[in-house]
């Protein structure tokens, strides 16, 4: 039975999270800052960003859903995924 199998519903999500931030942060570790700026064909997107925006979402997402803190204004009324 994995990590994931146990526990409550935080735990799950926790587990979840966590195998998600080690595997982008094996994928990015290192790597050096011309890389993280590096876009690929007509994307404006690059590892770099993309990294910063789920730290964001994450961060936000926590602080209003489970902290229960209020929405920083630029982002209220936005809805950061589903639910």
């Amino acid at each position: 039975m994995g990590a994931a199998s146990r526990g409550g519903r935080g735990e799950q999500v926790l587990a979840a999270l966590e195998r998600l931030r080690w595997t982008f942060r094996w994928k990015a570790d290192g790597l050096p800052a011309a890389a993280l700026c590096l876009r690929i064909g007509r994307s404006s997107l690059t590892l770099g960003r993309l990294l910063k925006h789920l730290a964001v979402v994450e961060d936000q997402t926590f602080r209003s859903k489970l902290a229960d803190e209020p929405m920083p204004s630029a982002l209220a009324g936005q809805r950061l995924g589903r639910g």
